[in-house]
């Protein structure tokens, strides 16, 4: 009980977006393609990692 509520709070295992395209499956497991199901939250982050490389800090 205790691991499965680390794991929960945790966020889960991380998902490499980087090789995914747009029309493959996305890779949380939903079933959907990736322009409807994640692409945001890989933007986001891509977006979250430029900046900070570029200025320093993360706002993510």
């Amino acid at each position: 009980m205790l691991k499965t509520l680390k794991r929960w709070l945790a966020g889960g295992p991380r998902v490499d977006y980087s090789k995914v395209r747009r029309n493959d499956p996305c890779p949380c497991g939903r079933g959907n393609k990736f322009k409807n199901c994640c692409i945001d939250k890989a933007e986001k982050q891509t977006r979250a990692d430029r900046d900070a490389k570029l200025f320093g800090s993360s706002k993510g």
